[in-house]
């Protein structure tokens, strides 16, 4: 009788255990349905990024040389330290974040060669999950003939990515005469001035913002 008795308790603790451990394992579960959300994705990484960049109507970000070879972006010849470079009306570039998560403070910026021709500052959240911000303009100095550019989001590594690669430029070779020695690349210039100097089209029409992130 004794020993019945023993089976039978030895019999319902375990069934308690099993019970409680199904019930934790079942509540696991619910924890991670509702973790995931109802579009099925965990929280992931911000992807810091651009949409592409513009400098008159050459897109200059996906590399490659670009050629310009038209005055009418041009608002001035014969700048820059030695008088030999043409400033170009706009260049600018389209921040964003395909990414899952909003963004943390970073820094982008933009080098002709080495030198150090634009910053932009992003605060935290600026740069929001799945969203892309207006356009970032200045003026640009390019010296005639080949220019490497190249735009660096994220430059100082503040934000830990899903993807860091955050380098994007071309080199731009300008065919205009720069230094206003009648020469473009040793040849005379001939006919080729479409635009007086300072005489410049008008200015750019603003970027569309696009909505959403690149597949």
């Amino acid at each position: 009788m004794k020993t019945q008795m023993k089976r039978n308790i030895a019999g319902f603790v375990a069934v308690s255990v099993l019970s409680v451990s199904l019930a934790a394992l079942a509540g696991s579960a619910t924890a991670q349905v509702q973790q995931r959300g109802a579009t099925g994705l965990t929280p992931g990484l911000p992807d810091i990024t651009t949409s592409g960049g513009y400098i008159g109507n050459k897109k200059w970000t996906e590399g490659g040389v670009i050629v310009l070879d038209d005055m009418g972006p041009v608002i001035a010849t014969q700048v820059g330290p030695k008088k030999d470079m043409c400033r170009f009306v706009q260049m600018d570039y389209q921040p964003g974040n395909k990414g899952l998560t909003d963004a943390g403070a970073s820094v982008a910026k933009v080098y002709r060669g080495n030198t150090l021709v634009n910053t932009d500052n992003f605060a935290a959240g600026y740069l929001a999950a799945g969203s892309w911000r207006p356009f970032e303009t200045w003026q640009m100095d390019l010296k005639e003939g080949m220019n490497a550019v190249k735009l660096v989001m994220d430059v100082n590594k503040q934000v830990a990515e899903s993807n860091e690669s955050n380098t994007f430029g071309s080199k731009i070779n300008v065919k205009l005469d720069c230094d206003g020695d009648g020469f473009i690349a040793g040849k005379p210039v001939g006919g080729n001035l479409k635009v007086k100097p300072g005489q410049p089209d008008p200015d750019p029409k603003p970027r569309k913002l696009r909505l959403q992130p690149r597949g």
